[in-house]
């Protein structure tokens, strides 16, 4: 009888599949479980659930919509690895729980779908059957793969064996039932769950879908809980907490019996970028079911946008992120490009401020195009009274930047707006470079927006959020990347420039956001970022006037 488990890590040893360390170890670990006198190996039960879903399940999804499900060796080895190990003494399943981590378009969900089919179908009477997420979407997500294969079938939609109705998949003949659960479920108690299955648990915060599956449990003699899912950028979360336990049973540090890891993970990012075929090592489907010039195309994007390679990362390669990474590497940031002043004058700018009472550093820009190179002109301005207790709480030479002029000082424990007036006044009388449009967040503005509008000057809002700012910063990384922004190797720009962090949602959008500490200024990231979002507001008016 075949031993997917056994023909699975062969395969690996020859060097036809290659898999990650953690992996390795695991497999290495269960075949010599095979030979252990406390556990026996059952192929059989395994088998049965593949010989069911190749023969009764189909895609039904493009490309693959209709055709067979066809297991991959690996989705084999591991069914028979969870369902085939028996404890020797009581002949019960050993395993409980099964973590199995893999990277986005594996065939994951479609694979959680065969498995809750072949529970559905094959478990004794009075069966409950979980599939779960973090949110209600995501869960009927999985529920609504499952049900459209279960009908994409003749046999398993037959009303004898099965019906549907808006709460749950069920058996007239048998009484076994496929539910939802999410953590926004109102009820997560009162479930006999037999088999529980959680989807993408790498959004969850915490732990009480999966708590209310476990104790749901607590009568069965063989519970089981698939935890399937990809990395995420929750930190602390329950994934986090999950994979942890996990590296630890991988790693021998500590023992449990129960539960199955199975970590679809790389060794390093150096190798993502510079060996193609260790992307096997998280895409275990990878030329089969995921295509490779996707990844090669996703892995091009992600040279120029910050965002794309946060997700890349996390989603295509299973390595670990936060939402909040730094933005940019210093070899991205770092130019040593400069001009003087003269070489701009006579031209027409862009405006961009950020403003600041007390705290942080106001800054003022002026963005010139020129040639196909963006120019950043700029003035830091800052309380007197507050000097030295940044210098020392922000570690950074303030009192250097003043001497050097470039931090203009307002008398004072707050900032003097209208000496940001007054620095825009001059940059005209003095050389002639007039910005048509000044970008600026209106909070704590309003009496700085009259007098600019009084000195003749048009201002834009600019909110400080997600979507105002998101595609302006992306386009101002890729500036930086291609050396298309001189700031004149300004000291403080590139000071804040390497503590900008780029917070990125759920949708791949970014904002700029302090690195690590609150201390961190990113003042003059800030405004450039907003001079690019004026600039993306009126290209076409200001080519105009340039040319």
């Amino acid at each position: 009888m075949e031993n997917y488990l056994i023909e699975y890590y062969q395969e690996i040893e020859k060097g036809n599949i290659i898999v990650g360390k953690e992996l390795k170890s695991q497999l290495d670990f269960l075949i010599a479980e095979l030979s252990n006198p406390k556990f026996t190996f059952d192929p059989k039960p395994g088998l049965m659930r593949i010989n069911f879903i190749e023969t009764f399940c189909k895609h039904t999804k493009s490309p693959f919509n209709g055709q067979p499900f066809l297991l991959e060796l690996w989705e084999k080895a591991l069914l028979q690895t969870a369902y085939g190990f028996k404890c020797a003494t009581s002949g019960l399943r050993r395993f409980n729980e099964v973590v199995l981590l893999v990277a986005r378009k594996n065939g994951k969900t479609t694979f959680i779908a065969g498995i809750d089919l072949a529970e559905f179908f094959l478990s004794s009477g009075g069966t409950d059957i979980v599939c779960a997420s973090n949110t209600n979407d995501q869960a009927s997500i999985l529920f609504e793969e499952i049900n459209n294969m279960r009908e994409g079938s003749k046999t398993l939609r037959n009303e004898k064996y099965s019906k549907k109705n808006i709460f749950f998949i069920y058996s007239p003949k048998n009484k076994n039932k496929i539910k939802k659960l999410s953590a926004q479920s109102r009820n997560k108690d009162g479930f006999n769950i037999e088999v529980g299955c959680i989807d993408e648990v790498h959004e969850m915060t915490d732990s009480k879908v999966y708590d209310a599956i476990k104790q749901s449990q607590s009568t069965k003699l063989e519970p089981l809980i698939f935890i399937i899912t990809t990395e995420g950028v929750v930190t602390q979360g329950f994934l986090d907490q999950k994979l942890i336990y996990c590296r630890k049973l991988i790693k021998g540090e500590i023992t449990d019996e129960r539960v199955l890891p199975w970590l679809y993970t790389q060794d390093s990012i150096e190798e993502i970028y510079q060996d193609q075929r260790s992307w096997q090592k998280s895409n275990p489907s990878l030329g089969s079911v995921k295509l490779i010039s996707y990844l090669e195309d996703i892995m091009n994007k992600s040279k120029n946008d910050h965002a794309i390679k946060v997700t890349m990362l996390c989603k295509d390669f299973n390595v670990k992120q936060t939402d909040q990474g730094a933005w940019l590497e210093f070899r991205d940031l770092d130019n040593p490009a400069k001009f003087k002043i003269k070489e701009v004058q006579d031209n027409y700018a862009i405006g961009g401020v950020d403003l600041s009472n007390t705290t942080d550093l106001t800054v003022a820009i002026l963005l010139i195009v020129k040639n196909g190179i963006k120019h950043v002109l700029m003035q830091y301005f800052m309380p007197s009274e507050v000097i030295e207790k940044r210098k020392e709480e922000d570690a950074a030479p303030y009192d250097t930047w003043v001497a050097q002029g470039l931090i203009t000082v307002t008398q004072g424990s707050q900032n003097d707006f209208s000496l940001v007036t007054k620095w825009f006044v001059e940059m005209i009388r003095g050389h002639q470079v007039r910005p048509l449009w000044i970008g600026y967040d209106p909070w704590n503005s309003l009496y700085w927006v009259k007098e600019m509008e009084d000195a003749g000057f048009t201002l834009e809002k600019v909110r400080q959020g997600i979507y105002s700012l998101s595609e302006p910063m992306k386009q101002l990384e890729a500036d930086l990347k291609n050396k298309l922004v001189n700031y004149n190797n300004h000291p403080i720009m590139k000071w804040n420039l390497a503590n900008t962090q780029a917070k990125v949602d759920i949708n791949g959008n970014i904002q700029p956001s302090k690195l690590g500490s609150k201390f961190k200024r990113i003042d003059g990231a800030v405004a450039l970022i907003i001079a690019y979002a004026v600039l993306n507001r009126y290209k076409q008016e200001y080519e105009g006037m340039q040319s």
